[in-house]
């Protein structure tokens, strides 16, 4: 449950600067092989890639990379530490790249004071999944032919309310979904009690179907994955 995820993120606070050993060239050797993309024939900056993965990959940071080199690829004036809001009144110390623009991600740390997830919410964001073109805004409809499968998510009502809670196996797996409705869409008696409370809602309910349904929210896992610790 999302309530675990959170928790699981870490509740240390990270104190003074963050340290950057590396050498500049190999840093940016390490930025160009990690984006090649182009637009409209192009070629754009790696620090402008605002696409990410179910793997973990988000922009020109992958898993298990740590906040050194976070600051290394895209700059300090880039990023100001921020004690990042996780539900009920709890918080976890973390960063905030690109502050206070559409684009901004919150990088939430461990208890290994590392980057564990990065999370994103502005309804104006260009941050878009790579191959499905998931992204803030994108409706239940889309949402169920980019998964490939139905899915389950939360009920409404809570501070957890919306989260997809299980992919059913499909295109998605691996990315933490948060969604919401739109209010002047609900029926005059509102939100049908099926969809309220800590309870699952298939994603193929009826009482769905026409409430303006979409992505508020978008998290990935980027800390250092189980195969690269053995």
């Amino acid at each position: 449950m999302y309530r675990c995820i959170a928790i699981a993120v870490g509740a240390l606070l990270l104190g003074g600067c963050m340290e950057s050993g590396d050498d500049p060239a190999g840093r940016e050797n390490d930025a160009a092989s990690l984006y090649t993309g182009t637009s409209d024939g192009v070629e754009v900056p790696p620090q402008s890639d605002r696409t990410f993965r179910a793997d973990g990959r988000v922009g020109m940071i992958t898993p298990g990379m740590p906040m050194a080199k976070i600051e290394n690829l895209y700059g300090t004036g880039e990023l100001v530490s921020r004690e990042i809001e996780v539900g009920e009144g709890q918080t976890v110390p973390g960063y905030a790249l690109f502050p206070n623009t559409h684009d901004e991600l919150l990088i939430e740390l461990g208890e290994d004071k590392q980057p564990a997830t990065v999370s994103f919410s502005n309804p104006r964001s260009k941050w878009v999944e790579e191959t499905t073109g998931l992204t803030i805004g994108t409706t239940l409809t889309e949402l169920r032919k980019m998964n490939g499968k139905p899915f389950e998510f939360t009920g409404f009502g809570w501070d957890y309310g919306g989260t997809v809670t299980d992919w059913k196996g499909g295109k998605l797996e691996g990315i933490l979904v948060r969604l919401t409705y739109a209010p002047e869409r609900l029926p005059a008696e509102g939100l049908d009690p099926q969809l309220l409370g800590d309870v699952p809602v298939a994603s193929n309910h009826p009482a769905i179907q026409s409430i303006g349904m979409n992505v508020r929210e978008i998290r990935i896992d980027i800390s250092k994955r189980e195969a690269e610790l053995r």
